[in-house]
């Protein structure tokens, strides 16, 4: 009971507010304040200042907060040492992934870890590359694979695949029966565009710009949040789209999307995974780490 304190006291010094650390735990307010009370009975003295909606730590809450990050520390060392001893991988292995990402790649990854090591507890969270960065950051995840660059500092980055964004059309498009075209071409027909902070679109936006072209020619007639809601305009006429080849594959094999390349270049990006540089990896971390840069996870995308 007391470990579940000392987690929603760090919860609640790291977001700096009861509601905000109710959120990234999955409880109610009332619960945060009543686990925070818990320990102000049990040392019998205050943790936190309350002063209008603002809350700061007493000198017995920074004492607190010394100890309760080694105590952290110490468990996932120990955890991870226990784990080694036995051979066996277990824990709870919170996982972000950028949009494209996590709807078209990680779940066959996530199905084939967890056949490998069914002791582990995954949980994935979707959004654009931009949020996972923020929760890497803040350390309420634990691994993120994203596309585009890395912006946030401390954060460590490093290559898992590889991947090249195509164009795609709707069957019946003028284009439809074409292999390539020239990006100066772009502009002669609708395009529908992923929204800001997008992976996807920074990393288009920065290889028209490479060849010459700006982004600010393409006639956008609408921004979508996900690859998939591009797809279904795209296949109903509404436009053209730069997207993942993940994302492409099954459309394009069904035959309901043409996929075309560029004449100027092709536009290959990194996926990436990202971690805190000072956080504690557990062995299910670094397992996951290891599993998503093998051979062995390559083959299973590319089936």
């Amino acid at each position: 009971m007391l470990n579940d304190s000392i987690r929603v006291f760090l919860t609640v010094v790291d977001k700096k507010s009861f509601s905000k650390a109710a959120k990234a735990l999955f409880l109610t307010q009332p619960a945060i304040s009543f686990q925070i009370q818990m320990l102000e009975e049990y040392y019998g003295t205050r943790l936190f200042d309350r002063v209008s909606r603002n809350i700061s730590l007493t000198q017995a809450g920074h004492l607190l907060l010394g100890y309760a990050n080694n105590m952290t520390k110490l468990q996932s060392e120990l955890e991870r040492e226990m784990q080694e001893l036995t051979g066996t991988i277990k824990g709870r292995l919170l996982i972000g992934a950028s949009t494209t990402i996590g709807e078209y790649i990680v779940p066959y990854l996530l199905g084939a870890f967890k056949k490998k090591y069914p002791e582990v507890e995954l949980s994935l969270e979707v959004g654009n590359s931009e949020d996972i960065e923020t929760k890497i950051h803040d350390t309420s995840l634990d691994i993120g694979l994203v596309e585009g660059p890395v912006t946030v500092k401390d954060i460590e980055k490093e290559l898992f695949l590889k991947d090249q964004m195509v164009l795609v059309v709707s069957h019946d498009h003028p284009w439809a029966q074409q292999d390539k075209i020239s990006v100066f071409e772009l502009d002669k027909f609708p395009f529908v565009s992923r929204e800001k902070g997008s992976g996807t679109r920074i990393e288009t936006e920065q290889h028209l710009k490479k060849t010459g072209f700006s982004a600010n020619n393409l006639k956008v007639i609408m921004e979508l949040g996900s690859t998939s809601a591009i797809k279904a305009a795209v296949e109903s006429g509404l436009g053209m789209s730069i997207i993942s080849k993940w994302a492409a594959k099954e459309k394009v094999k069904l035959g309901q999307l043409a996929q075309l390349s560029f004449k100027e270049d092709i536009f290959e990006r990194d996926f990436n995974v990202i971690h805190h540089k000072k956080k504690f990896r557990t062995q299910a971390a670094d397992e996951f780490l290891r599993f998503i840069k093998s051979s062995e996870a390559l083959d299973l995308l590319e089936r």
